[in-house]
């Protein structure tokens, strides 16, 4: 009879412990989720900072050019991401042309640039106007759930619509702006200029070295 009441009992608290540290692990995955930002952010940079930071979600993409991109790509340097696809022009041309005078404007050793076929549809080639007027800025694509993955985690939205032969598509013209630590950081949206970018990255970055 003692030895049945102690395994009850161990059997008691065994249960105990199981239910405590599911509970347990259930409010710690909820608290990671919420992440709450406790950065005094300046009201001239609401408008663009992510509050918080996110993380972003493991990725494999290649370029047209057979270059890799990965989550690790990102670490280490300001990137400037911009989801567009092949045949977006000439509604993206403003797009890359800011992008491309940007990059001219940026050090190479602390900011890169990134474009993302977000169509996989569409084969991942730079055509000729690209491949003339802005060569350096890379275009990088995946697979599909990939591709809605990241969509989704910076999000970008777009509106496919269905035609009697093929469809259009309808995008945001949204740049974003990821951290050293690969999340995504800021975003910008249109209308904007080479400058006017440049001058709220310099103000974004000296805020991230205050409060980071």
């Amino acid at each position: 009879m003692k030895s049945f009441k102690s395994f009850n009992s161990k059997g008691f608290l065994l249960l105990y412990l199981v239910v405590f540290a599911s509970l347990l692990l259930g409010w710690l995955y909820k608290t990671e989720q919420k992440q709450v930002d406790i950065r005094e952010i300046p009201p001239s940079l609401a408008p663009f900072l992510r509050s918080p930071p996110l993380n972003l979600p493991q990725f494999l993409l290649y370029s047209d050019t057979q270059a890799v991109l990965t989550d690790q790509s990102l670490l280490g340097k300001w990137t400037y991401v911009y989801f567009t696809h092949p045949a977006c022009l000439p509604q993206c041309q403003p797009v890359l042309s800011v992008m491309h005078n940007l990059q001219q404007l940026a050090a190479a050793s602390e900011t890169q640039f990134v474009l993302i076929n977000f169509d996989s549809r569409q084969e991942t080639l730079r055509p000729p106007w690209w491949l003339r007027n802005t060569p350096s800025l890379p275009l990088y694509g995946g697979d599909k759930a990939i591709l809605t993955e990241l969509s989704e985690a910076f999000g970008f939205l777009y509106l496919r619509t269905p035609l009697e032969r093929g469809y259009s598509l309808e995008q945001q013209h949204s740049i974003f702006l990821v951290d050293p630590k690969g999340r995504a950081y800021a975003r910008f949206e249109p209308p904007f200029s080479s400058p006017l970018v440049q001058q709220q990255f310099l103000a974004l970055r000296d805020f991230y070295a205050r409060t980071e």
